[in-house]
């Protein structure tokens, strides 16, 4: 099995909740509230997960060293309840979509921690 070839399953398998090793658990959180926003906005993550789940996927980033990212998913609760919510799901939206704009950035975050700690993954 190539390096590819388990970078592959680890995210996979991250991307179906499985794994208990903290950085399959961080990879998923993360990918869990990556989706939501990528296929339906800030609100839709805001709305569509529970405040753990938004911690986890903030922690989450932070794990992968994505600092602005997690901060920026931890503004999704209160842009959801905001009075002028279009104008929080556009400046969010627009936010995320700058630091996110595929999914490359997450992909080389998780390939560079997964080379520092593979230890953190579950085995393939």
């Amino acid at each position: 099995m190539t390096a590819s070839d388990v970078l592959r399953d680890v995210w996979n398998r991250a991307c179906v909740g499985a794994g208990t090793g903290v950085g399959d658990r961080h990879l998923g959180a993360l990918l869990l509230v990556d989706g939501m926003v990528q296929n339906g906005g800030p609100n839709h993550a805001a709305d569509s997960c529970a405040p753990a789940e938004l911690a986890a996927a903030a922690a989450g980033a932070r794990y992968f060293e994505l600092d602005a990212l997690a901060s920026l998913i931890e503004e999704l609760p209160a842009a959801s309840s905001d009075s002028d919510e279009e104008d929080a799901e556009d400046r969010l939206s627009g936010a995320y979509f700058r630091l996110m704009p595929d999914d490359a950035v997450l992909d080389a975050a998780f390939q560079a921690r997964y080379a520092e700690a593979p230890q953190d993954f579950d085995p393939v």
